[in-house]
């Protein structure tokens, strides 16, 4: 495994403490085999992963191989190697990481063109489920962003309208909308039915909402439908492209 997959595997790698890196780079280089390392080593695969080296690396080591609770063995070779305890314990922690997949430049690109900050910042969560092969949770999470986007639209562009498509086309729990939470009394189905008859969203992009609530109902029930990567990049490109993009 490169050093770079091994990092991937662990959010915010590079935000760690410095001591923190070095551990996980010691465990990495030493793993599986019976050699051991030195602070150059550790040096060098930082430089390798474009992380500023730690400055104190051979004294950390040094420490840490002389205390009776360090985390590292001096070898007569004159290299270390972490304890056993120190390395069952990265192992563990390392072991319990969930793989992560891969996710298409085209998903991620999409979601970069996104302005809002808050909706950015949410659906790059969402892309974490995704990299877990959380297929459901990422769209749910994709759809309630673009939800969330049609409703501000319309709160903030065409109320009037909106509210004369819901005087002809009652609902039984809203007459009308005059705060934006009573958005939440109405059903996606409804919103989406009233944004077409108000002429807010276009017939295309009704039919294309209505198709992928379907999918969203699916994804948040438990059913014997499977979801894989393929679906769920799909449903995300649609979407985003059809309301976040388009509705500004």
């Amino acid at each position: 495994m490169q050093v770079t997959t091994f990092v991937d595997k662990f959010d915010d790698f590079v935000s760690w403490s410095r001591t923190q890196q070095v551990d996980y780079i010691a465990y990495y280089l030493t793993a599986d085999n019976e050699t051991s390392l030195t602070a150059a080593d550790i040096d060098d695969t930082m430089h390798d992963l474009h992380l500023k080296p730690y400055r104190r690396t051979r004294q950390y080591l040094s420490e840490n191989a002389s205390s009776t609770k360090g985390k590292y063995v001096k070898i007569k070779s004159g290299g270390y190697r972490l304890t056993k305890a120190k390395y069952d314990e990265i192992d563990r922690l390392v072991k319990q990481e969930p793989v992560k997949v891969s996710i298409s430049t085209q998903l991620t690109d999409i979601v970069s063109q996104v302005s809002d900050n808050n909706e950015k910042n949410f659906l790059i969560e969402a892309l974490n489920c995704y990299r877990i092969e959380a297929y459901r949770a990422f769209i749910i999470m994709v759809w309630i962003v673009v939800i969330n986007h049609l409703q501000m639209y319309i709160f903030a562009n065409d109320l009037g309208a909106f509210n004369t498509a819901l005087t002809k086309s009652p609902d039984r729990k809203v007459k009308k909308i005059v705060n934006y939470d009573d958005f939440s009394d109405l059903s996606e189905s409804k919103l989406i039915e009233l944004a077409r008859s108000a002429n807010i969203i276009s017939s295309d992009v009704r039919k294309l909402l209505d198709e992928k609530l379907g999918t969203r109902n699916s994804a948040a029930h438990p059913s014997g439908i499977k979801i894989g990567g393929h679906k769920a990049t799909e449903f995300a490109i649609d979407v985003v492209n059809n309301v976040l993009l388009k509705y500004k």
